[in-house]
């Protein structure tokens, strides 16, 4: 895709000195080259990683102008929603200067009405509840938030969570305690550092004390709380094992690390540096900072979307603290068919052969299941995962075609989230202006 006229061009992928590298020519606006991985052993490993295929029931619109431009799903996608995102408002409290959705003080909320038809018409196209998450904007913003979870409740959706950066959930107390009677089961709470100076340079301020309050009260409410940390490079990228030990320590879910992309709003500087932060980059990272604790090879392709749109592994976090990696035990084979959700731990206990009380399977001193349980007495599970979400410089088609995180919209189309952010969503953001005028 070009990144100016966002129309789709032909490329190529090669290894250079430098890592692997997307090159690719427009002929209006000349030749673009963007970093896609920081090393050639890295990118093969996540490209070659085996892949689940679930495709979508039925083509929602027909195949038209060819992919990317029909999207709502269209015939050539080839995997199905393993989470559906649904904007309930396009406004937010806190005016970031790094900002996916471009958020204003400023913007629209949908209705309950929508939002209900939207999940009607996603169960009709799934077949099933799928995981849904609220975003916005600022989700905690919308007046009907907690009616919109009862409804997504009532239609029988049951992993409900809100993407959200805490002021709300920090300075009402109550909130989230009526997000969990509602139906709410987790939060996805922004948080990308603990140093005042990387927060300030995302967020435009310190945000540490109302990030603290609002953990507390999500998880005195009983809600599940996942870290959502936006990596800049040379601002956090240094300081990843430091948010995973922060939420570890916090007995959190877990923490999802999600490389900054030049879509919506960021500072000039980072559309004119060359530095990408990639998945290779990040199991480099995690490896050297964490001093081996976690190694590259425990980070395992996402295999639900394209291999390598994302890393994720699953830890035990022991008593002293100690994080133990469970595809050690058990390989990767046994994990591989549980990625879509972190949180779900009852499903992936119970896929190889567990219960979260004990293990109702071969209890053999051999058996891995049975040294998985044993490890489990009196330690909590943990989840660490890498998205790396695309821009118009590093899109691949390839990757959106099997995209599983899907923008669902107000009249109930679902698009790669990715491919939403470039293509689709600056189309509604200058409409949206264009109203407000």
């Amino acid at each position: 895709m070009c990144p100016e006229c966002l129309q789709s061009i032909p490329g190529e992928v090669v290894a250079t000195r430098g890592g692997v590298v997307m090159r690719k020519a427009c002929p209006q606006h000349g030749d673009f080259e963007c970093a896609v991985s920081s090393d050639l052993a890295a990118y093969e490993r996540m490209r070659r990683s085996p892949r689940i295929v679930q495709s979508p029931a039925q083509p929602a619109v027909p195949e038209a102008k060819g992919c990317p431009d029909d999207c709502g799903l269209c015939p050539a996608h080839d995997q199905h929603t393993c989470l559906a995102i649904v904007e309930i408002t396009s406004r937010c409290n806190l005016p970031c200067p790094v900002c996916l959705a471009d958020s204003t003080t400023q913007g629209r909320d949908l209705t309950v009405a929508q939002v209900v038809s939207a999940l009607e018409k996603l169960r009709r196209a799934e077949g099933a509840a799928t995981p849904l998450q609220f975003a916005g904007g600022e989700p905690t913003l919308h007046s009907d938030l907690l009616e919109i979870v009862r409804a997504a409740s009532r239609l029988g959706y049951r992993k409900l969570e809100i993407d959200s950066n805490g002021l709300l959930l920090a300075s009402r107390p109550s909130l989230a305690n009526d997000l969990r009677q509602a139906g709410l089961t987790g939060v996805y709470l922004q948080m990308d550092t603990v140093d005042p100076g990387a927060s300030t340079y995302i967020r435009g301020r310190d945000l540490l004390s109302h990030k603290l309050r609002a953990i507390d009260h999500c998880k005195s409410a009983g809600l599940q709380v996942v870290l959502s940390v936006t990596v800049v490079p040379g601002v956090n990228d240094d300081r990843l094992w430091d948010m995973i030990r922060f939420a570890a320590a916090r007995r959190l879910t877990g923490v999802n690390f999600q490389s900054v992309v030049l879509s919506g709003r960021y500072p000039p500087a980072l559309a004119k540096s060359g530095e990408r932060f990639t998945a290779g980059h990040f199991m480099r990272a995690i490896e050297r900072q964490s001093e081996g604790r976690l190694r590259a090879g425990d980070l395992m392709p996402m295999s639900c979307p394209d291999p390598r749109c994302g890393l994720f592994a699953y830890v035990v976090v022991k008593r002293d603290g100690e994080l133990v990696p469970i595809n050690r035990l058990l390989g990767e084979d046994a994990l591989r068919r549980h990625v879509a959700d972190f949180s779900d731990w009852e499903t992936l206990l119970g896929q190889i052969g567990c219960s979260a009380s004990g293990c109702s399977c071969n209890s053999s001193d051999a058996d891995p299941r049975a040294k998985l349980a044993d490890l489990l007495e009196g330690a909590e599970c943990f989840s660490i995962g890498f998205h790396g979400m695309m821009d118009a410089y590093s899109f691949d088609l390839e990757r959106a075609r099997r995209c599983c995180v899907h923008k669902l919209t107000s009249e109930g189309k679902l698009m790669p989230f990715c491919l939403y952010n470039m293509k689709y969503r600056p189309q509604e953001v200058n409409e949206e202006k264009m109203g407000s005028e």
